[in-house]
């Protein structure tokens, strides 16, 4: 959608604003990359906690038949 107003020199100044479907699309995709940045963080952590637990590595070399 263009919009148009007035600027303080006078002139008038056309700017481009999204429209409410592409507002809408545009929340949709940021929700999805933060989902996605959040399951990808919470794994890298999880798989660091599990490799670098020293509960897990004791458990692990007391199972070892």
């Amino acid at each position: 959608m263009i919009s148009t107003y007035q600027a303080q020199h006078g002139g008038t100044v056309f700017s481009l604003t999204p429209s409410r479907r592409q507002r809408a699309a545009r929340k949709r995709l940021m929700a999805l990359v933060v989902i996605t940045a959040v399951a990808g963080s919470a794994g890298v952590v999880q798989a660091f906690q599990a490799r670098l637990s020293p509960a897990h590595a004791l458990a692990s070399a007391y199972s070892m038949p």
